[in-house]
């Protein structure tokens, strides 16, 4: 995995911060959509299964809404989670450029363990809507339920029945990929904060051995479930007026269910909160990090306030409020991981600026304005004579010399300006009667010549 090294430069201070905000963008987009994705999921293939289970047409009913308004369709799964994923391997991978951690590699697999995941969690939806028009088929048919049994041709049966078993198959694979994806999204976001520890974590055993990585997995996991639960809230009854075909029964059922899933959620956030906080290392505390936790904490009190409102009174009017305070929660959650982060590679983004500035210095060297003047005319008329690229004359062949500039026209201008001996079997190359930026010209053209770029 360390080809990503290869991929990144050594980044400005300007540049630094770009990335930093486009790291917190990605961020605030992929965690609360991974957290629906996530617990929207798992909650989906635990009803369908109870349901299938128990012929309970309640439970696979809640479990296809579920999956069809929390995991919404293919394209939101790969445009608000693989590629701000994506988006955040490459920004730790610019901000962590030149250490040696194993960060960035359990980043890329979870980006990869997504990919894959995402394919099984839309597989999985999309068996529902096929069984839907199954249903629809046996509906209109006009046969009772003796006669759907002898007169359905067998391959219809037969669809029906792999089609079941495609389902409970998809949506368990895409479930475990997500919770491991989960796993390695928490180690790679973990090791990073500890930049005074980079040489211990080595290897992904190593992973399994930090408590930080432990406690901020399950701290995801009770975010995910916090998230389904209030997704499930806004998306049934808040979003656009709600879910318009809903009986009265299906919809207690649904606010019931998805208001408890919420104030359990809500409720155990806080304490997980505490607890990653103590996790967090030294080298990463400031008094960002301590405000941006507080605020996250305040927000997930409210968060329960309203959840609890929701499930007390049974009325739908505080939905909308919870909506929007888990958000802001999940913006201040964000915020608190990225200051810890900033914090604890500030010494390694200092290194890295003065890396890039030096780059671009030696870039600026190798550069130089000769607009207006012709450096190969100025060759023919003046060095030709002493000179060729690759047959020794008075002086050595160029395809000899120009290589040890390194492609630095100004050094070679400089010489040219002011030659010194260098080398015995030759005479001295007497000073040439040149301005500088026509030494400069010539320089170029001589290095352009030779590299093989004219």
């Amino acid at each position: 995995m360390d080809f990503l090294q290869n991929l990144v430069i050594p980044a400005t201070t300007q540049h630094l911060l770009m990335i930093k905000v486009i790291l917190g963008l990605a961020m605030i987009i992929f965690l609360p959509f991974f957290g629906m994705l996530l617990g929207g999921t798992a909650f989906s293939v635990i009803f369908n299964s109870y349901g299938r289970k128990h012929r309970n047409q309640m439970f696979i009913r809640f479990a296809k809404d579920i999956i069809d308004k929390l995991a919404i369709n293919r394209f939101v799964g790969v445009g608000l989670g693989v590629i701000p994923l994506l988006s955040i391997t490459f920004c730790y991978a610019q901000l962590l450029f030149g250490q040696s951690v194993i960060s960035i590699s359990l980043l890329l697999v979870a980006t990869l363990l997504l990919t894959i995941a995402v394919s099984f969690v839309y597989s999985y939806q999309s068996t529902f809507q096929i069984e839907s028009l199954i249903e629809t088929f046996k509906d209109i048919s006009g046969l009772d339920k003796h006669e759907l049994e002898t007169k359905v041709p067998e391959e219809v049966s037969d669809y029906e029945f792999d089609l079941l078993n495609t389902n409970s198959n998809a949506g368990l694979w895409g479930l475990v990929l997500l919770i491991i994806t989960a796993l390695f999204f928490a180690g790679g976001t973990s090791i990073a904060l500890n930049s005074d520890r980079y040489q211990d974590f080595q290897n992904i055993a190593q992973m399994f051995l930090s408590g930080s990585t432990f406690i901020n997995f399950l701290m995801l996991i009770v975010f995910s479930v916090t998230a389904s639960g209030v997704a499930i809230l806004f998306f049934f009854f808040g979003w656009q007026g709600g879910m318009h075909d809903m009986e009265k029964e299906y919809a207690d059922f649904a606010r019931n269910i998805g208001g408890k899933i919420a104030f359990t959620g809500a409720a155990l956030l806080p304490v997980f909160l505490f607890m990653s906080f103590f996790f967090i290392p030294n080298v990463a505390l400031s008094g960002s990090v301590f405000v941006f936790t507080g605020l996250a904490f305040i927000a997930l009190l409210m968060l329960c306030n309203f959840v609890y409102a929701v499930i007390r009174n049974s009325d739908t009017k505080y939905i909308a409020a919870a909506f929007y305070v888990f958000m802001l929660s999940a913006i201040f959650l964000v915020l608190k991981n990225d200051s810890a982060f900033g914090i604890a590679v500030q010494k390694n983004l200092i290194v890295t600026n003065q890396k890039a500035l030096e780059l671009e210095a030696q870039k600026k060297s190798k550069t130089v304005n000769v607009s207006g003047v012709n450096g190969e005319e100025i060759y023919n008329r003046l060095c030709v004579a002493c000179h060729k690229f690759d047959v020794k004359l008075v002086g050595p062949p160029y395809q000899q010399t120009i290589p040890t500039y390194n492609g630095d026209v100004k050094k070679l201008s400089s010489y040219i300006l002011n030659p010194v001996k260098k080398n015995p079997e030759y005479p001295p190359m007497p000073a040439q009667p040149l301005k500088p930026k026509e030494a400069d010209a010539v320089a170029q053209y001589l290095i352009e010549k030779v590299s093989g770029k004219k």
